[in-house]
């Protein structure tokens, strides 16, 4: 009978974990040089928590439940953080974290869309609006720079549109089937997008409106004006807003296209005001989306019964990982040298050896099989080792190794006393 694993998630080899391992050390890099620093929450939170005043909407059906108890996987790492923070009133404001680890969705599994999945996320809890806002940004912004994606943020104020949907008389529950509709603009054509609009029966004119609104292929300045003209004093200060905000972000000097995007819709039952998307700004994959987030400043309240101001983004690491076709990385273990022996009689030798390697700070796999030397060499390569240590019965005598380049097939004899120096200076 076959074995097979669960639908949705997926198994790792060596190379693929050990590139996951560098990306996510990359990404805590970046983390920890813009400021944030690491809490650590459950992987399941309690269903009163994840499901605190429908905080997640519609999609708290996704919520995988543990039979027998009031418990469930967390759904994403914002519910966990907003219930620490509840928790844990004592904390300094801002409150400046990152997590990178999984998360549980129990939907249907889709190409780069996964039932458990790894999210690295930062938040700032209180401090200005605008300048965490920023910081937020740039921060995930400057991983992408280091990891050598080409993306572009696409940024919107969610108070924008609700202040569309004002002007045309939409009540709030229709605004949110309306959002809903256009949260989808990445997967569906607009002509896919009218007709869903017009389902809702909000005629011909009204449909017009919202596409023309949403579409808008102009400069940043022309949308915001765009918008000012047509809703007035209704939506002036959150163009105000978004103008302060896509000033202090220049200042990070990013290597992007920051782009005003009122298709930008986001996490519509707790993101309330500032939205963003980053984007490859590839043509084969133009509108995939890589990361996100915006500002959740009623969240918290839900569970502390204390206003504080929030902004978070989101990371999706797996998404990541397919794009950088981590699948073909050809690193296999995170040891240069292997020490392989000719004899049984060498084993002992060659433990001296490895124990002396390692002791000074240098990865070495030694061979615990019973291959001969041969078979041993055969495993290095399929490993792809870049050097071999070959022990027998002259270097145990002479007190040396002999060390052997399996790129290039070169070989040297090393006498134990110069072993680490030449070691480290062949950058091992």
């Amino acid at each position: 009978m076959p074995i097979n694993y669960p639908r949705g998630v997926r198994d790792l080899f060596p190379n693929e974990a050990i590139f996951r391992e560098e990306l996510i050390n990359k990404i805590k890099e970046v983390f920890q040089n813009f400021g944030f620093y690491p809490i650590n929450t459950p992987v399941f939170e309690s269903l009163d928590v994840l499901l605190a005043k429908n905080t997640i909407g519609e999609e708290n059906k996704l919520i995988y439940k543990i039979n027998g108890e009031n418990l469930g996987l967390r759904y994403d790492h914002t519910i966990s953080l907003a219930r620490f923070f509840a928790m844990h009133q004592e904390i300094q404001l801002p409150f400046k974290r990152y997590v990178i680890d999984k998360a549980w969705r129990k939907e249907e599994p889709q190409k780069l869309r996964y039932r458990e999945f790894t999210q690295a996320d930062i938040d700032i809890l209180g401090g200005n609006e605008i300048y965490t806002t920023a910081e937020v940004i740039a921060a995930v912004a400057k991983l992408f720079e280091k990891i050598n994606i080409n993306y572009e943020i696409h940024l919107n104020d969610r108070q924008i549109l609700d202040a569309l949907f004002e002007s045309l008389k939409i009540e709030q529950d229709l605004a949110i089937k309306i959002m809903r509709i256009i949260d989808k603009s990445d997967k569906a054509s607009i002509d896919q997008i009218s007709d869903m609009l017009k389902e809702l029966n909000l005629g011909s004119e009204i449909v017009n409106q919202i596409i023309m609104f949403i579409t808008s292929s102009t400069s940043n300045e022309d949308k915001l004006k765009y918008a000012e003209d047509l809703l007035k004093e209704k939506a002036k200060p959150f163009i105000e807003r978004l103008n302060k905000l896509l000033k202090i972000i220049n200042l990070y000097g990013l290597k992007t296209n920051i782009i005003i995007d009122f298709s930008i819709v986001r996490g519509i039952d707790y993101y309330n005001s500032l939205i963003f998307e980053f984007k490859l700004s590839e043509t084969k994959n133009p509108s995939l989306s890589i990361a996100g987030g915006g500002r959740y400043d009623n969240l918290i309240s839900i569970y502390s019964n204390k206003p504080t101001p929030a902004v978070g983004a989101s990371i999706g690491v797996d998404r990541i990982l397919d794009y950088l076709n981590y699948s073909s990385y050809q690193k296999h273990t995170y040891s240069k040298l292997f020490i392989a022996y000719i004899n049984d009689s060498n084993y002992e030798y060659a433990v001296k050896i490895a124990s002396l390697l390692r002791d000074n700070g240098i990865n070495a796999d030694l061979n615990v099989s019973n291959k001969n030397i041969t078979n041993q060499l055969y495993y290095a390569n399929m490993l792809k080792f870049k050097y071999a240590m070959i022990i027998g019965d002259k270097e145990e005598k002479a007190n040396t190794i002999n060390l052997k380049d399996l790129e290039i097939g070169s070989e040297q004899s090393i006498s134990l006393n110069n072993l680490i120096q030449t070691l480290k200076k062949l950058n091992i």
